[in-house]
């Protein structure tokens, strides 16, 4: 006999944010605030989306740059660059662009040295 899956409302809701925010994608910090907002917690809504890209039912397809500006302990401003991923429901064809070729030749890499 055959059953139905369990519903998963934290994985729906996450899937459903992503779905709407295609082909651009939707920043961990938009689904998250938009899905707490339904009352789930942050920290599980962000849990649940690592499990999600680990699955590969969710797939960055890009990143958003931001500078911010903040003071440091000594009143001394700083800036950091902060990046974020863009995500969308997994996709075989942006999906591909995980497989990186990260054992290239060391010698021609200026981050390596």
């Amino acid at each position: 006999m055959l059953t139905a899956p369990m519903p998963h409302p934290l994985r729906d809701a996450i899937l459903e944010v992503t779905a709407k925010a295609e082909p651009k994608g939707a920043t961990m910090g938009e689904i998250v605030d938009a899905i707490a907002s339904e009352g789930f917690s942050a920290k599980a809504v962000e849990g649940e989306i690592w499990q999600l890209m680990a699955e590969r039912r969710l797939t960055p397809t890009g990143f958003v740059y931001r500078r911010v500006r903040r003071t440091d302990d000594l009143g001394e401003p700083q800036i950091r660059r902060t990046y974020e991923f863009l995500l969308i429901t997994w996709s075989p064809g942006a999906d591909k662009q995980l497989d990186l070729a990260l054992a290239a030749d060391p010698a021609g890499d200026e981050h390596s040295r």
